[in-house]
């Protein structure tokens, strides 16, 4: 493939939930493919046929689940593009492995074992790659309720170039200006004067005493 937009429709024929397009200067990605978990695989596959390498794997933590995303390369494409899943059950958040498809993912994928507690079913040596593996102590990247964002206000993910019908991950369109309040009507009464003015108009200039006494 040679155009961002044959892989938009190669991806929309993996069965993708989207297609977006991130900022390539903030991301350098020039496409986001958001699958779910069943054409992970598929899509993996397709990359590395036309020449894509794996790069990384990396998972974070929002209100709407686990965002995993895998980041590939091609050295004759020149266009970096990722696939995104999201894990909604974070009781029990589980991925099919891509270690069949790249090696390399396997030590990826233990990482977001460690960090966040993902299972990658199929993995072949799901394993802790860096915290201890004889305690399992609560997965160490977790956030506090009050400290997680939600995905779609992050605006992080770039435009739709196309996506089913409800798409959970939709933008959220912009919010409404609250309507300016309405001026008062000019009364054409000059503005009545405060405590401090009414009570000086009712004092006498002259402390009180009356004129010629």
């Amino acid at each position: 493939m040679t155009t961002t937009d044959a892989w938009r429709d190669a991806f929309k024929e993996a069965g993708a939930l989207a297609v977006t397009r991130p900022d390539p200067k903030k991301s350098g990605l020039a496409l986001s493919a958001h699958m779910p978990a069943a054409s992970l695989a598929p899509a993996a596959e397709k990359l590395k046929a036309e020449g894509f390498t794996l790069l990384f794997i990396t998972t974070a933590d929002f209100s709407e689940g686990f965002l995993v995303t895998y980041v590939f390369d091609s050295f004759t494409e020149h266009r970096r593009m990722a696939l995104r899943v999201l894990v909604k059950d974070k009781s029990k958040p589980e991925l099919p492995s891509i270690a069949h498809v790249y090696q390399g993912a396997e030590w990826h994928e233990r990482e977001s074992y460690d960090f966040y507690g993902v299972v990658f079913t199929g993995n072949p040596n799901l394993v802790p790659i860096l915290l201890p593996g004889d305690d399992r102590i609560p997965p160490p990247h977790l956030k506090a309720p009050d400290a997680i964002a939600s995905i779609r206000t992050l605006g992080f993910l770039g435009e739709p170039e196309w996506a089913v019908d409800g798409w959970e991950l939709a933008p959220e369109p912009p919010k409404a200006a609250a309507p300016p309040a309405p001026k008062a009507e000019a009364s054409g009464k000059p503005p009545e004067a405060g405590a401090a003015g009414k009570a000086a108009e009712a004092k006498p200039a002259d402390g009180g005493k009356e004129e010629g006494k």
